[in-house]
């Protein structure tokens, strides 16, 4: 599974800057739960991780939208299927956002993610195993214009990896 390290990374480089998270990773917790290999029966063909991920942040000093933001961004590029279908969006992404007081909250957000396994011949024989990429979206399934870059109190909360340049 690579979706839920590029996911910590995505957050880390969104919000590091007000929250300091790469020197307290402890403030981001994930956990892979419900996790299962749905294979064919055909030999070889490889198999597809669906898992719920669960990422948590206890006592965030922050609003529940530096998290959402980011947290969109990438699911539009790497489970894009959760905001492209509206029943999808409906279950497969959800939050809890507890107010502990006018400054923090603690938000436990769940993500449905799927990964698919798929083995490569190997030249002289055998096979790797290759976690495949998500493909990108087409585009024409985007409605608005992309998210290159968005800012929150004039600060970047998140830039296109894809598009660093854009605006």
């Amino acid at each position: 599974m690579k979706k839920p390290d590029h996911l910590r990374e995505t957050l880390v480089a969104a919000l590091d800057a007000r929250h300091d998270l790469r020197r307290n990773p402890d403030r981001l917790h994930m956990v892979a739960s419900d996790v299962r290999a749905v294979a064919g029966a055909r030999p070889g063909s490889g198999f597809q991780w669906r898992y719920t991920l669960i990422l948590s942040f206890l006592d965030f000093a922050g609003k529940p939208e530096e998290i959402t933001i980011p947290l969109l961004v990438w699911i539009s590029r790497h489970q894009h299927d959760l905001i492209a279908n509206e029943a999808r969006s409906d279950q497969g992404f959800t939050q809890e956002i507890e107010f502990l007081d006018s400054n923090k909250v603690d938000v436990l957000i769940r993500l449905q993610l799927t990964e698919d396994v798929q083995f490569a011949p190997r030249p002289g024989g055998g096979h790797d195993l290759v976690v495949a990429d998500e493909p990108p979206p087409l585009a024409f399934q985007l409605d608005g214009p992309p998210l290159h870059v968005v800012y929150l109190d004039d600060q970047v909360l998140v830039r296109c990896s894809a598009h660093p340049d854009a605006g």
